[in-house]
């Protein structure tokens, strides 16, 4: 009996030291799937160099993810995380000094500053494209050299991300509501309701250039505006629909606003951006773990 509670004892350590080394190897394998390789390509606009970030995993190509503002950092945090542990490509762009994340991008051309927000460039159209570069100082206005200059540098950004079949935006909102603030004594300065779902909604009978674009919508009232899906197929939204996400379809002829989704549906692209609000970590983070695949 006492060789029986030996042996027993000796194979219950023993079953107890194969489950550890069982979960070493996972938790070694889990480290190995997380590691994130970065690269960067720089781009040369007029004085200044733009960095093309690309954060991969060798592990599951199939997400592939395109961050373009910035200071829109709760996108990019919750994109890091999820292809560190699902595998995929990210690519984001630096463009800010001194420690700063701006949503525009700023460059310097023979004596003149210029700017653009990096989601209105994507477009055939030059006229589109010179109204979303502005002049910030200088005496040279947005001449065809500075137009050519970021259309370039559009179609390089489009580049690390038009081979995907699914192309995954990643953005953030402020989400505010409208107010009215005193600026002095008898002067107030009106700031009408930021950027969420409503947003493709006509109001008052008005339209505008995103509810032209806007060809469906569905919104869930138990989940707060901030966060929604727009998609370019109508497939991806009869799948948010089902999981009962806050979805916009994009219609098939949208106001060209040099935005990516625009951009990508002429390019025939299966494109679907993930908006939440900035600093809602924990809700960006659910809305990329219900993608379709």
């Amino acid at each position: 009996m006492g060789n029986n509670l030996i042996f027993a004892i000796h194979t219950k350590y023993l079953s107890m030291s194969r489950y550890l080394h069982i979960l070493l190897l996972s938790c070694i394998f889990q480290t190995i799937t997380a590691q994130i390789t970065e690269s960067k390509l720089p781009f040369q606009l007029g004085e200044d160099t733009v960095y093309i970030v690309t954060f991969s995993s060798l592990e599951n190509q199939m997400y592939k993810f395109v961050h373009v503002h910035e200071n829109e950092t709760t996108a990019l945090e919750a994109g890091k995380k999820f292809i560190g542990k699902y595998g995929g490509r990210l690519v984001t762009i630096s463009h800010s000094k001194n420690g700063e994340v701006n949503r525009n991008v700023t460059f310097k051309y023979k004596k003149s500053t210029y700017q653009f927000d990096p989601n209105r460039i994507y477009t055939q159209d030059k006229n589109v494209l010179k109204k979303s570069i502005s002049k910030v100082s200088g005496w040279t206005g947005v001449n065809d050299e500075v137009i050519n200059m970021v259309q370039k540098f559009a179609m390089t950004v489009w580049q690390q991300v038009n081979d995907a079949e699914l192309i995954i935006a990643l953005h953030n909102n402020k989400n505010e509501p409208a107010m009215v603030k005193r600026r002095w004594l008898f002067f107030n300065s009106y700031t009408p309701e930021s950027y969420n779902i409503t947003s493709y909604m006509k109001k008052f009978d008005e339209e505008n250039s995103t509810t032209h674009s806007c060809s469906d919508i569905y919104v869930n009232p138990n989940i707060n505006n901030s966060e929604f899906f727009i998609v370019t197929q109508a497939k991806d939204f009869t799948y948010f629909v089902e999981k009962r996400w806050n979805v916009v379809l994009q219609n098939q002829n949208p106001v060209d606003d040099g935005s990516m989704s625009v951009y990508a549906a002429k390019m025939l692209k299966r494109y679907i951006n993930a908006e939440a609000k900035l600093g809602r970590f924990e809700e960006q983070w659910n809305m990329l773990q219900n993608l379709p695949k």
